[in-house]
C-alpha cells in the first residue's frame, strides 16, 4: 500500500512510502509551498497510469470472475501472461473466432448423402449462420466500442442457437452428435466473450474511459444518420425518386420485391442509398436480403396499401430461420 502524508506547518513534513519503505522526505516551510505543489504534480503523473488503465493481475482475474466459465478465461490469461483487462477481451475474442471457424468447417464437412430435404435445408442455414458468426466476431475484434461489440456478439450467439434449432425442430438432432462437444466448446467461449465484454463496459464507463452513446437527437433521428438520409426519411412516400419500381400490374421495373432486390448489385452505381418503391398491392413472397446488399431502402404506399405476406412454417418443411416473411441478415453499414 502507498502512504502519503502532508503537514503544512513550520517545519512541514511531506513523506511518501511504497510498501512501507520511505523513499523520499522533504522538509519545507510555508515559503516553499510552490515546491510542494510541483512535487504533488510529479507524484500524480507517476502513478496515474496505474489508476486509469488498471494494469494489474488482480483486476484481470476479476474480469475472468465475471465469465460463466472462468476456468477458460483464467487459462487464456495464464497462457498469454496478459495483465490489461482489454487484452483479456481481445484474447477471448480471438479464441472464440478460432472456435467459430472450426464449427463452420465441421458443418461444411458433414456427410449429406443420407440427408433428407429438411435436413439439407437446416444444414444450409447453419453454413450461412456460422459464416455470419465469423463476420460478427471479426467486426468485434476490429472495434473499440463495447456497446457495438455486445450487439455483434449477441447476434453470433443467436446464430449458434438458430443453427441447432433447425435440426431440433425437425427432430434431427442426431446429425450433430458427431461433433456435439466441439459446438459446446464454441458456445462456452462465446458466452465468456459476451460476459467479459459486458464487465469491461461497466468497468470502462465507471472509469470514465467510455462515454455512453447518444443514439437519438431531438428530432428523433439516430445521431449517426446522415442529413441526406434524414431528409429522405422525412419525405412523403409518394415523393422520393426511386431507383426501381415494383408493381404487380407490370407498370414498374419488376413484379416482385425479390426480383428487384436481386437486381440491385448490377444496377447500383456507387455506394449511395438505393431506393425501391413498392406500389400498392399484396405481395405473397418471402423476401430475403443478403448482408452483401448495403444502403437499401424500400418505400411502400402506406400501411394497408403495400402488404407483404407469406405462410412458410415448420410443419410445411421450412426452418424457423427461413420462415420470415421479410428478413435480412445483418444488412447495415
Amino acid at each position: 500500500m502507498c502512504e502519503f502524508k502532508a503537514y503544512i506547518k513550520k517545519p512541514a513534513l511531506v513523506s511518501f512510502s511504497y510498501n512501507k519503505t520511505p523513499f523520499l522526505k522533504m522538509f519545507i516551510n510555508h515559503y516553499n509551498m510552490a515546491k510542494l505543489i510541483t512535487f504533488l504534480h510529479v507524484l500524480v503523473a507517476m502513478f496515474t497510469p496505474f489508476v486509469v488503465h488498471g494494469a494489474n493481475p488482480s483486476m484481470t482475474l476479476s474480469v475472468c470472475g465475471q465469465a460463466p466459465y472462468p476456468e477458460i478465461c483464467t487459462y487464456l490469461v495464464g497462457k498469454t501472461s496478459i495483465e490489461m483487462p482489454l487484452e483479456v477481451r481481445k484474447v477471448t475474442l480471438l479464441s472464440t473466432l478460432a472456435q467459430a471457424e472450426h464449427a463452420h468447417k465441421l458443418v461444411m464437412a458433414m456427410d449429406l448423402s443420407a440427408f433428407e430435404p429438411r435436413a439439407k435445408s437446416a444444414w444450409t442455414d447453419c453454413l450461412e449462420l456460422y459464416d455470419d458468426t465469423i463476420y460478427q466476431i471479426n467486426r468485434s475484434l476490429g472495434s473499440t466500442n463495447s456497446h457495438d461489440i455486445q450487439t455483434w456478439l449477441s447476434s453470433a450467439s443467436t446464430n449458434h442457437e438458430t443453427c441447432q434449432n433447425g435440426f431440433h425442430d425437425f427432430h434431427l438432432s442426431s446429425h450433430f452428435q458427431t461433433f456435439k462437444a466441439s459446438l459446446s466448446g464454441f458456445s462456452k467461449y462465446l458466452s465468456n466473450s459476451l460476459a467479459i465484454n459486458k464487465a469491461l463496459t461497466t468497468l470502462l464507463t465507471t472509469s470514465k474511459q467510455l462515454k455512453g452513446r447518444r443514439l437519438m437527437e431531438t428530432n428523433n433521428f439516430p445521431k449517426w444518420l446522415s442529413k441526406s438520409d434524414r431528409k429522405l426519411l422525412a419525405t412523403p412516400s409518394d415523393t422520393p425518386s426511386a431507383d426501381l419500381v415494383v408493381a404487380q400490374d407490370g407498370s414498374g421495373s419488376y413484379k416482385t420485391i425479390s426480383e428487384a432486390i436481386a437486381a440491385v448489385p448490377k444496377l447500383r452505381k456507387g455506394t449511395s442509398r438505393f431506393i425501391i418503391h413498392v406500389k400498392a398491392g399484396v405481395y405473397k413472397e418471402n423476401v430475403d436480403i443478403k448482408k452483401s446488399i448495403h444502403n437499401l431502402m424500400l418505400v411502400g404506399d402506406g400501411m394497408g396499401s403495400t402488404i407483404v405476406t407469406s405462410g412458410k412454417n415448420n410443419d410445411d418443411g421450412s426452418t424457423t430461420f427461413r420462415s420470415a416473411t421479410f428478413g435480412e441478415l445483418t444488412c447495415y453499414t
